[in-house]
Order: C-alpha cells, then sequence, then structure tokens
C-alpha cells in the first residue's frame, strides 16, 4: 500500500480526504468481492491481507490528520473538511467505540457462535465502561472554560486588559493540552477495541464487518454532502 503523504494542511485537507475516500470505496468493492467468493485458501488468504490494508488506511487517515493540523485539538473535535452530518457521529476527534457493536449485530450478528457473542457482550459492557471515564475526563476539562479568568474574559466579550495576555495564552494552552490527552485516550481506546473485535471475530467475519463501516463511513459522507447544499433562495 502506498505511504501516504504528510504535507497537507488545514486548509487544504479536503482534497486528501476526498482521496482518502476514493480509496475506501476500492477497498469496500475489494472486500464485498472477497466476502462473496469466500471459501477458498487463496481468497482467505487474500482476505487476511485486504483486512490489514483496510486498517492501514484507516490508521494513516488518523496519523495523517494529527499531522497536517499540528495537533491543534479544537480542529481534531471540529474538523473542518467534514459534513455537518459527519461531525454528528464524531466522539472525542473519531469514532465512539461502542458503536462497532451494533455494527456488528445487523452486519454479522446471525454468524457469531454462542461464545463469540459472550465475549463480545463481555467487551460492549468494558468498553462503555471506558467510555464513561473519557466522557468524565473530558467534561472535567471542559468545565475549565467557565472558570476564571476565561469566564471574565468572555463576560467582557473577549476584550483583554494589560497583564492578562500571558496568563490568558498559559490558561488557553493549559486547556488545549488537557484535551489532547483526552483525545489520545480516546484513539487508544478506539485502537484497542478495533483489535479485540477482529481478534474475536473468525476472518471471513472480519471482512464483512470492515465492509459494513467502510459503507457507513461513505453513506454518510455522501448523504451529508447532500444535506449541506444551500437551499435555493425563494424569490420575493
Amino acid at each position: 500500500m502506498a505511504s501516504t503523504s504528510t504535507s497537507q494542511t488545514p486548509s487544504n485537507f479536503n482534497p486528501y480526504y476526498e482521496n482518502w475516500l476514493i480509496q475506501l470505496q476500492n477497498f469496500l468493492e475489494k472486500l464485498n468481492a472477497i466476502s462473496s467468493s469466500y471459501g477458498e485458501d487463496e481468497e482467505e488468504n487474500k482476505s487476511s491481507e485486504l483486512v490489514t490494508q483496510v486498517l492501514d488506511h484507516y490508521q494513516d487517515y488518523y496519523r495523517e490528520i494529527f499531522n497536517s493540523t499540528n495537533r491543534d485539538v479544537f480542529l481534531l473535535v471540529s474538523p473542518p473538511w467534514y459534513t455537518s452530518l459527519e461531525k454528528t457521529f464524531l466522539w472525542i476527534a473519531g469514532f465512539k467505540p461502542s458503536t462497532l457493536f451494533p455494527t456488528i449485530n445487523y452486519s454479522i450478528g446471525s454468524e457469531l457462535t454462542t461464545e463469540q457473542g459472550e465475549k463480545l457482550k463481555r467487551l460492549k459492557a468494558e468498553t462503555k465502561r471506558e467510555e464513561k471515564v473519557i466522557e468524565k475526563g473530558m467534561a472535567k476539562v471542559q468545565e475549565r472554560v467557565a472558570a476564571p479568568p476565561i469566564f471574565e474574559l468572555m463576560k467582557r466579550g473577549g476584550t483583554v486588559v494589560d497583564g492578562e495576555a500571558t496568563d490568558l495564552e498559559s490558561i488557553i494552552d493549559g486547556l488545549k493540552n488537557s484535551m489532547m490527552s483526552m483525545v489520545e485516550t480516546a484513539e487508544h481506546l478506539r485502537g484497542s477495541t478495533v483489535r479485540k473485535i477482529l481478534d474475536i471475530l473468525r476472518q471471513k467475519q472480519s471482512v464483512k464487518l470492515l465492509a459494513a463501516v467502510a459503507q457507513f463511513h461513505l453513506q454518510a459522507r455522501k448523504l451529508g454532502l447532500q444535506m449541506d447544499i444551500p437551499s435555493p433562495k425563494k424569490d420575493k
């Protein structure tokens, strides 16, 4: 798989993202093709390679946005290259790990063994507990926005008086660092949840799950673009 460029900037990231989605569409077609012809040893070997390539593709995206935004947490939690619809699915700069479990249910739920179902049930409970810990941590960070002196500054309409600029900059930097720490924790949970799920699933099931995830991602983009088109102005 070709390596991804790291020369993007937030202002020109949209073309990169569109190209990334085109590649994701190509992967989706390959996943569906292998899923429909699964059974032969050769196809099983190909599916293992393809699963790795798809996971690498997602990892490339997250690595790229961290690099291109210079780890600007405000851009990460609300990417300007996302549509309004895509932003509604964001959870601390990425997908919410527990949303993978409903995707499993509708894509391969009928193919799971009793043992797999029990393992996934335990993993889901574990994942939700860790999500709550992260959400509480992020809430505490966000509460600092309403604390002095940021709150006092907002009350004044953003006007900085003498001697406040340096202190305010230090506080904002601390806020961004705390938020980035939570983003990194969330990113770790996303990665570990995916790995644990794939360890539970058989190869064919992994292929179908990744196809369902890619399909959802692409449809969210398509619908989001349609929804963001401004309505034509009505003549008075």
